[in-house]
């Protein structure tokens, strides 16, 4: 046999739309205790060993996403890094093969590396849709 546990009577207060949804929930159990309801609702909310098997599913899923995230973050941060090793590296090569330009010739070499910057962009904003790292278009090309 088992023994009941000792029943605690409070007041509570319950926010109107919280009260129309056990309301709800008592008609579709057809249920007119609202103490059962209410117990079962709080068990379920503060017990892990009332819920039933989906909540594990549901923790296994959020621990494959958070697992996959931080992973995401490590290569995303690893890629980020190489990128930028990438980019000083070349400004720095840059620097070494082309000298310095002269005061004169500023105006004129900033104008034509400026409309070579816009055809550059342009190129890549039209062909966007069909680019391919350059990687594989020199695997072809060979």
């Amino acid at each position: 046999m088992v023994a009941k546990s000792k029943k605690v009577q409070k007041t509570i207060y319950i926010d109107e739309d919280v009260w129309e949804a056990l309301e709800k929930q008592m008609k579709m159990s057809r249920n007119t205790n609202v103490s059962v309801l209410v117990n079962d609702g709080l068990r379920y909310a503060m017990f892990p060993e009332y819920r039933n098997d989906r909540d594990g599913d549901l923790v296994k899923l959020f621990q494959q996403l958070t697992f996959s995230l931080a992973d995401h973050r490590k290569k995303t941060a690893r890629d980020l890094a190489f990128l930028q090793e990438m980019v000083l590296q070349g400004v720095k090569n840059q620097y070494l093969a082309f000298p310095p330009i002269a005061e004169k010739d500023k105006d004129v070499k900033e104008a034509d590396a400026n409309r070579r910057l816009n055809q550059f962009m342009e190129n890549i904003v039209r062909d966007i849709g069909q680019l391919k790292p350059i990687s594989e278009r020199e695997e072809k090309g060979a």
